[in-house]
């Protein structure tokens, strides 16, 4: 009775694990790289661009020629990462004074 009680407290304590594999294909790929580009477009248009953003994009494109599509979702998932963080910069300081515009 207590090796069954000890057995049912472990299991207890063991974490649910989910696994939910990323997937690396090519439609991924190209869904991640246009979002990233149409946030970046956005960025653009305010005027607040993360100097790295576009060059991070650009290797994302090249990665996903070269059919390298575990690194081209991840530049693509880093570069739609930094546009979003670019954009809520913008919406957090659009009120304040840009002596540099």
């Amino acid at each position: 009775m207590k090796a069954l009680f000890i057995f049912l407290v472990l299991i207890m304590m063991t974490p649910v694990v989910s696994y939910s594999a990323d997937v690396y294909d090519e439609p991924t790929s190209s869904k991640y790289i246009k979002q990233a580009e149409t946030n970046y477009k956005k960025v653009v248009k305010v005027k607040n661009p993360w100097r790295d953003t576009k060059k991070i994009i650009k290797s994302a494109k090249e990665a996903h020629k070269k059919r390298d599509f575990k690194k081209s979702i991840t530049l693509a998932k880093k570069a739609l990462n930094e546009a979003n963080m670019a954009l809520e910069q913008y919406e957090k300081q659009k009120d304040n004074y840009r002596f540099l515009d």
